[in-house]
């Protein structure tokens, strides 16, 4: 049976965390390559000198969750890499290689005030969920309420006041994402969707926008269920300034 691109990608991590250069790369489109992780060089070139002058125990990785949308695998994974704990990454194929990859992370936190931490619960796809509707009801929810600030219509998109949590520091329930998302909006503001993923019941977003004036990139993982958000998985990262990123191709 052919490998699929998940199992390719998931050959690619077990590349990486064991520090083996050809093993990481040889998934990869070698001549097509583009590199969107701003602490990577572009190229394969930047993913093998990435891994050859990393220590080992900074790039131990377990993928946690992954699915795929077209040409799009999409991953989930906790461990150590460049100081940071949870990862988010992108990988697009093109002829049955990566020719793209994009990355997203943030430090780990201890569980939150319902217990959740970031990468726990379900991580097997429900494919009874139907992906273009679980996409609908993402996308719809997230333009109304995240970019265009609609607040009043939250209610629509979940089971009563079932809302499991993911992010640090927080309590579940749709009234505690309420109190917590009027806090928040002080703070930020989301431009526009920039990749929206998904298969059966998991949908990934990452958008553009800033948080206190510093642009940054919003990531979010939402699992539905019978037609309405249950649960969601993010955070948000800084994107860095021009100069100081490893390549000229643009975190998103």
């Amino acid at each position: 049976m052919a490998e699929t691109d998940i199992e390719k990608v998931l050959t690619i991590f077990r590349g990486i965390s064991a520090g083996d250069v050809n093993l990481a790369t040889q998934r990869i489109d070698h001549k097509r390559f583009v590199q969107h992780n701003p602490y990577a060089t572009d190229g394969v070139d930047g993913l093998v000198q990435f891994i050859s002058q990393s220590p080992r125990d900074q790039l131990q990785l377990s993928v946690v969750r992954a699915f795929q949308d077209g040409p799009y695998v999409v991953t989930q994974a906790k461990g150590e890499r460049s100081g940071r704990n949870v990862f988010f990454d992108i990988f697009r194929f093109e002829d049955g290689l990566v020719v793209e990859h994009w990355a997203f992370s943030t430090m780990d936190a201890p569980p939150n005030c319902s217990g959740h931490t970031q990468t726990d619960g379900p991580t097997e796809v429900k494919l009874s969920e139907d992906t273009d509707k679980s996409k609908s009801i993402v996308r719809e929810y997230y333009e109304t309420i995240h970019v265009s600030g609609d607040h009043s219509k939250i209610p629509q998109y979940f089971s009563g006041d079932h809302c499991i949590r993911h992010e640090p520091g927080v309590r579940d329930g749709v009234e505690n994402f309420k109190r917590d998302l009027e806090e928040l909006v002080k703070h930020r503001s989301i431009d526009e969707i920039r990749f929206l993923l998904g298969q059966g019941d998991f949908v990934f977003i990452a958008a553009r926008g800033s948080h206190k004036s510093t642009p940054c990139v919003y990531i979010d993982l939402y699992r539905v269920e019978e037609g309405k958000i249950a649960e969601r998985w993010g955070f948000l990262e800084e994107i860095p300034p021009e100069k100081e990123s490893k390549n000229k191709n643009g975190m998103l």
